[in-house]
């Protein structure tokens, strides 16, 4: 075992935690066919002579380095992209982020801010295809991991991820940037739309029909009546006219709502509020295809939209809400009906309850 990799590994646990994690799943194995060091996420192969010329500092960089590239799943990723032009990618990918979490960057490290928060993938299609004036190899590569499932590497990878992670974050030692890794590679982020319809779905009442049997008992030759969606009960949907809800955000989004009424017969309650409810609509599949007229421009107020609700008694099977979140007018008790919040913009504040979605 060379010594000076296990001091920095173990410089890594205390002063470096999520890193420290992670690293310590790796194996450190000698390698002299390597001119540097590499992963392959199960392994950090290293050339002894290239450990002698580094530091403690920078030997702790490329152990973190090697396991930024296992946490971003870099080994499981590459598929058929050319192998030194995605190494490029990957450094540039992970080495803005080693920088935030506070490691003195060597000298010759591959760092651009302009690839800030872009993922690998997107880099490597910013390359040119021949990549010069880079020593790829000069801090350690990512290698291709070698077992043959990668959907089972990927998913050991994640929760190692999450692990790492959660102690980081209980001894109060986890990087913003990791966080936001953290975020991206265990919650990825899908369409919105998708998201929307899928909320819509699970808010559907269901039913068994003897008409579209379970195929999962099928092959025993029983025949058993299957799950379906039967019928979405009245939605409330609310506009947030305060002002801050670009045309465009407006149109994909009641586009998207009149999709809910070509799929779903079912009644659809809008309103329009600012500091109050400036408007309320109901529409059903007849009004196809919606036009909403917003209708306000003052303050923002979330409340009076759950308070109209109740006070209608109205009993809905969801409440979508369009909204930028930049108002913390919340109302004190949680519905009984499950809320959605489509987010437009990047800033805004916590909700108190229900699901963000962020419309892009």
């Amino acid at each position: 075992m060379n010594k000076q990799l296990i001091k920095a590994r173990s410089r890594l646990v205390l002063d470096h935690p999520f890193f420290g994690s992670l690293a310590l799943r790796l194996r450190f194995v000698e390698d002299t066919s390597v001119d540097t060091a590499y992963t392959d996420g199960q392994v950090i192969g290293y050339n002894p002579a290239f450990i002698k010329t580094l530091d403690l500092a920078q030997t702790q960089f490329l152990i973190a380095h090697e396991v930024m590239h296992v946490a971003c799943l870099h080994h499981t990723r590459r598929g058929k992209r050319d192998k030194e032009r995605w190494n490029v990618a990957a450094d540039y990918a992970i080495n803005g982020i080693l920088e935030e979490a506070g490691f003195r960057q060597p000298q010759g490290a591959l760092l651009n801010p302009c690839f800030s928060d872009k993922s690998a993938e997107a880099i490597y299609g910013l390359l040119p295809e021949n990549p010069s004036n880079v020593d790829d190899g000069k801090y350690g590569q990512v290698r291709d991991t070698p077992s043959g499932d990668i959907k089972q590497t990927e998913a050991v990878g994640r929760v190692q991820l999450a692990q790492a992670a959660q102690q980081a974050k209980s001894m109060g030692n986890l990087p913003g940037g990791i966080t936001r890794l953290v975020q991206e590679m265990l919650y990825p982020s899908l369409d919105w739309r998708e998201l929307l319809r899928y909320f819509l779905e699970k808010a559907a009442s269901n039913d068994f029909s003897w008409m579209c049997p379970s195929r999962r008992y099928l092959h025993l030759g029983l025949h058993l009546p299957g799950f379906y969606t039967k019928e979405l009960g009245p939605v409330v949907i609310a506009v947030d006219t305060s002002g801050s809800i670009d045309t465009d955000a407006l149109n994909r989004f009641v586009s998207e709502i009149s999709g809910v009424l070509e799929a779903f017969d079912t009644l659809i309650d809008v309103l329009c509020c600012d500091r109050e409810v400036q408007d309320h609509q109901q529409y059903d599949r007849q009004d196809l295809p919606l036009q909403i007229e917003p209708k306000g421009g003052g303050g923002t107020d979330f409340r009076p939209v759950f308070e109209w609700v109740e006070n209608q008694g109205v009993n809905p099977c969801c409440l979508i809400y369009l909204t930028d979140l930049e108002c913390n007018r919340f109302p004190d008790d949680v519905p009984a009906y499950p809320v959605l919040w489509i987010q437009t913009g990047n800033n805004g504040y916590p909700v108190p309850f229900g699901e963000i979605v962020q419309m892009k």
